[in-house]
């Protein structure tokens, strides 16, 4: 057996290595946990009273019009799921 660590390996092969040195159940509730964890897509609710820039905090955040905004009316009447995705990973705003 061999203390040289092979890095061709990929993180997820070696990490069922590490984890194959665990009872069953325990290696595969961590690596349900993990994947988990990696995939967590977060919803945020932006909230505040009426007129207060929710929409517009929105827009500025998505750098575009995503949500609509009025200067002298409150234009938001349901909430708006708005998801931002960037390099595979999503984040959903919601404009309450």
């Amino acid at each position: 057996m061999s203390d040289t660590l092979d890095i061709q390996q990929e993180p997820r092969d070696m990490l069922r290595d590490c984890l194959s040195l665990l009872p069953p159940q325990a290696a595969e509730r961590i690596l349900t946990h993990l994947q988990q964890t990696i995939s967590y897509e977060p919803v945020i609710g932006i909230m505040g009273k009426t007129g207060a820039g929710k929409s517009s905090l929105c827009n500025a955040l998505f750098r575009q019009p995503v949500c609509l905004t009025h200067d002298l009316t409150a234009c938001t009447r349901e909430p708006q799921r708005i998801t931002l995705t960037v390099g595979g990973r999503s984040m959903t705003l919601v404009d309450l």
